[in-house]
């Protein structure tokens, strides 16, 4: 039998309904601004990281790769740019999105 416990958030008088637990009215999706990544992104990125190596903010060794404008504009080489994970972490804050620090 499942364990019943209340909402985590503490002013919900619902139960969780999952094992996070949260309620489907507070559960949050992960990532859930932003539009999902195309297909062929495990491709576009290694290239990208093999083109670029080093951080465009620092010059130290890139492992991230980052949408300047954002994912809606698109995966073109104009719109990305290679980034330590520092620095992604930064860029990522800066504009709003989850940074995890």
């Amino acid at each position: 039998m499942p364990l019943v416990r209340s909402c985590r958030n503490r002013w919900c008088p619902d139960y969780a309904t999952g094992d996070d637990g949260w309620c489907d009215r507070h559960r949050k999706p992960l990532f859930g601004n932003y539009p999902p990544l195309p297909p062929g992104w495990p491709q576009i990125r290694a290239a990208q990281l093999a083109a670029h190596p080093s951080c465009a903010e620092c010059g130290a060794v890139a492992t991230d790769v980052d949408h300047v404008r954002g994912r809606a504009a698109g995966d073109g080489p104009d719109n990305l740019r290679s980034l330590c994970g520092r620095c992604h972490r930064r860029a990522t804050a800066t504009a709003g999105g989850h940074s995890w620090a």
